[in-house]
């Protein structure tokens, strides 16, 4: 498995397809082998060569005692696994929380990102609100060893939008599925809470210079579409899309084509040179 030392960091991160490069940053609690980063990688490297780093705080990543776990070291962690691998300018794909890392990447590291795609993200911290009221609520309920099928119904309460809902096949599905084998720990947990606090880079926005795609969902109860039109008014020159579902709704089979035509069409507006990805 591909790994990457950084001080007392062992960042784990997969490497998939071939052509021009594209990083694919996941959210909270998400990691390269999931079932939403699984999809996305596999639809992305039919035509790309995509780069996953498992995110300080999640998936296979370890952080030994003492380890810094901030928004800032992650964006920085994925810039040297790019340029371990020879990767100029990449294409920007962040979901949630993986978007906050990705425009960090934009600002911290200008020249690895050729273009931006943050979607259902927020530019500042949204902590003491509901959104971190329900990510401890789930939490609190595998702390408690609640039978999965239960949280997996809290889950879907604030994760996909009403007309989901009427999909049995879809939902059964989602409230039978079986638990992540690398789900994230308490301390992951408690790791990642902490990076968000303090986040905010509302002023700093007006500094991106790529060409930015903004994707938001009206649906979206964990992170309000409020915060994604901030991002679109903040960059200039940004485009924004919307999309029934909430918040995982590049997820849903009955919107995930959609999505993946989105992300394709403005790769192809912004084409990216084919060139230093080993």
């Amino acid at each position: 498995m591909p790994k990457l030392q950084r001080g007392n960091v062992e960042l784990h991160y997969e490497l998939d397809g071939q052509g021009a490069p594209v990083v694919y940053i996941s959210g909270f609690g998400s990691h390269s082998n999931d079932m939403l980063s699984a999809g996305l990688r596999h639809s992305i490297s039919q035509q790309y060569r995509v780069l996953t780093v498992d995110n300080r705080g999640s998936g296979q990543t370890v952080v030994s005692d003492g380890g810094s776990v901030t928004l800032e070291d992650m964006a920085d962690d994925i810039a040297a696994v790019m340029e371990h691998h020879g990767i100029g300018a990449a294409h920007v794909l962040g979901i949630s929380m993986g978007g906050c890392i990705a425009m960090l990447l934009a600002l911290r590291h200008p020249a690895k990102v050729h273009s931006l795609i943050p979607a259902v993200s927020l530019p500042n911290s949204n902590m003491g609100t509901r959104s971190e009221f329900l990510l401890r609520s789930t939490r609190l309920m595998r702390d408690q060893q609640l039978p999965r099928e239960i949280i997996n119904r809290f889950n879907a309460v604030y994760l996909l939008s009403d007309a989901v809902f009427q999909y049995e096949r879809f939902m059964d599905a989602w409230v039978n599925a079986p638990d992540d084998p690398l789900r994230q720990s308490r301390a992951g947990f408690d790791q990642q809470i902490q990076a968000l606090e303090g986040y905010d880079i509302r002023e700093a926005l007006q500094n991106i210079h790529v060409p930015t795609l903004v994707m938001s969902s009206p649906d979206d109860i964990l992170v309000p579409p409020s915060y994604q039109d901030e991002i679109a008014k903040r960059i200039p020159g940004a485009q924004m899309k919307r999309y029934p579902g909430g918040h995982v709704f590049m997820l849903l089979p009955m919107y995930n084509q959609q999505f993946m035509e989105d992300v394709f069409a403005f790769w192809a507006e912004n084409t990216l040179p084919l060139k230093g990805a080993t």
